[in-house]
């Protein structure tokens, strides 16, 4: 396996063909028994999904979207901002257990999709931007851990570290329903960075004390999983949340 992993890596690293890294992930994820595989790309604390290349069902990826499980799903809600690692098994969770309809449904949804359990891994500096990696077997999450604990782990970053959103096919890449939401006035004080002026110009034009001001790109900030204002300009900018 050890060999594997080097010549995938090679692979990943010098695809010979379009879509030839996603290719080579995808093989040595079945010689490794896993699954299915999924890549994400993730804001930060806002828990802003970009994108998601992934080669599970396309009927329960609509099912995902379509039902919102995004908003109780425990991998975003546990490694949103943080590196680490976590597992679930899925058709296990009790009625009286689940916190809402949507936690119950998710994860008897992931079963019905022939999912026993899934590992995610979150890679990226804390606080910020990152990409979520989940590799889901047929089996038990601690059952496939212990099978081969280097590997599973060798893997997923392997993967976070060279797939990106358009190695996969079209019909395997996806957006997220929706978009980090900034406030009206977190809008107003990035259109004005972004034309130039300092805090204490933002403050005067909005009739704003200079510690508001502050305040409000510190919420803009973490509502983006950005590191810096100028970060979230560019991030909000991206995201059409603001323009020029």
């Amino acid at each position: 396996m050890k060999n594997a992993l080097i010549d995938t890596l090679d692979t990943l690293l010098h695809p010979q063909d379009p879509g030839g890294r996603w290719l080579a992930a995808q093989q040595l994820a079945r010689e490794m028994g896993v699954k299915s595989i999924l890549v994400a790309q993730i804001s930060g604390p806002s828990k802003h999904i970009g994108w998601i290349s992934t080669d599970m069902p396309a009927a329960w990826m609509e099912e995902y979207l379509g039902e919102g499980y995004m908003a109780v799903d425990p991998f975003l809600n546990g490694l949103a901002d943080k590196p680490g690692s976590m597992q679930l098994d899925s058709g296990v969770l009790r009625r009286s257990e689940a916190g809402s309809k949507q936690a119950w449904a998710l994860n008897h949804g992931l079963k019905d999709a022939g999912f026993g359990g899934l590992i995610c891994s979150r890679y990226g500096a804390a606080g910020g931007p990152g990409k979520l990696v989940t590799l889901a077997f047929d089996c038990p999450a601690e059952t496939a851990r212990a099978a081969a604990p280097l590997e599973v782990q060798l893997f997923s970053a392997l993967l976070a570290s060279t797939l990106g959103q358009d190695d996969p096919p079209a019909a395997e890449r996806y957006s997220s329903p929706g978009r980090p939401l900034l406030t009206a006035r977190q809008q107003q004080v990035l259109s004005l960075l972004a034309q130039g002026m300092m805090t204490a110009r933002i403050a005067e034009t909005l009739g704003l004390s200079e510690a508001a001001v502050s305040l409000h790109f510190a919420n803009a900030r973490k509502a983006l999983g950005a590191a810096t204002r100028e970060h979230a300009l560019a991030l909000a900018l991206k995201q059409g949340l603001i323009s020029l």
